[in-house]
């Protein structure tokens, strides 16, 4: 058994390491067009702990094949490690009554692109509301939601409630301690998480990588592209570099010179920000004067709603 908390950007700041979780499931998307920011910044936290990982979609009715192909397009670099869910709620879902029709067609659509075999939030008062069969028998797990109180503790209640169809319940989230912390319990091990988060074969195996591309484009204008976010931070940026055959050396170090304020970055006349913890690009552009369309579009960013501590973007 397994103790653990599902997270949002309603809890932005949270210091994971002082919950005393053993996972954390965050969550990812919703609908077709919202990606919660908080999402990457909670998962990288609680990776670095060592904790078991999950992440989730919001169903927003809208078609459900194209909800789940968002959702897929932004985890990839979860898959294979966290666990994939969808959140069932009336709220915000105009085809809320659709109930099993609706997610099967997700739950199938998830699976087929990753591999994964996703599991179903909902509370315990949804599975009498419907025929969640075909769910079951898709062999899609039950995450459940209900709360004998609101207590704020790891102290786990007794449960209260039938989960039929399904033979059990995966995890419950008993508690959400009156809207300050959601706190769930894993019905298993850390080896049993790793299976739920682990693809089962059926999806396509990927392509060989491409060779790496031959040196095309100078050190300057990648370190501007390093800069606007476009070749990630740290290890990942000195791979990828290097897989592409560049100098990773060279071009951070005029990232560096840039950074540091060197003539080469003031003669050009852009002004850069470094985004800070909290920051959207929203309020950034009001701060300068201009709008996020714009900043996004000068810095590269393909999503204005995905910033990160710590990225350069330049406002001008």
């Amino acid at each position: 058994m397994l103790k653990g908390i599902d997270i949002s950007v309603w809890q932005r700041g949270l210091n994971i390491a002082s919950t005393g979780a053993q996972f954390v499931i965050c969550k990812a998307t919703q609908g077709t067009t919202i990606v919660d920011p908080c999402c990457d910044s909670h998962y990288q936290q609680a990776k670095r702990l060592g904790l078991k990982l999950g992440v989730y979609h919001y169903a927003s009715g809208g078609d459900p094949v194209a909800e789940a192909d968002f959702f897929v397009r932004n985890i990839q670099g979860y898959i294979g490690e966290a666990i994939l869910i969808l959140d069932w709620e009336r709220n915000q879902n105009p085809r809320y009554y659709e109930y099993a029709s609706w997610c099967l067609k997700w739950l199938n659509r998830v699976k087929e692109k990753t591999g994964v075999k996703p599991l179903i939030y909902m509370s315990a008062s949804v599975i009498r509301e419907a025929d969640w069969s075909s769910v079951v028998a898709g062999d899609y797990g039950l995450w459940v939601a209900g709360y004998p109180d609101n207590r704020d503790s790891w102290d786990i209640p007794t449960f209260l409630w039938k989960v039929d169809p399904w033979p059990f319940y995966a995890i419950w989230q008993y508690t959400s301690s009156g809207g300050r912390l959601d706190r769930d319990v894993f019905m298993g091990d850390a080896m049993a998480w790793d299976k739920y988060a682990a693809r089962n074969g059926s999806a396509p195996a990927p392509s060989p990588a491409p060779a790496p591309a031959p040196a095309t484009k100078s050190n300057e204008e990648l370190a501007t592209e390093v800069i606007r976010g476009n070749w990630g931070n740290g290890q990942d940026r000195k791979n990828r570099l290097t897989a592409a055959g560049y100098d990773y050396g060279a071009i951070q170090s005029i990232v560096n010179q840039r950074l540091a304020g060197s003539p080469s970055s003031a003669s050009s006349g852009e002004i850069w920000y470094t985004v800070k913890s909290g920051d959207t690009l929203w309020a950034i552009a009001q701060r300068y004067g201009t709008t996020y369309q714009k900043i996004a579009q000068l810095s590269g960013i393909p999503d204005p709603n995905k910033i990160y501590p710590g990225q350069r973007v330049r406002v001008k």
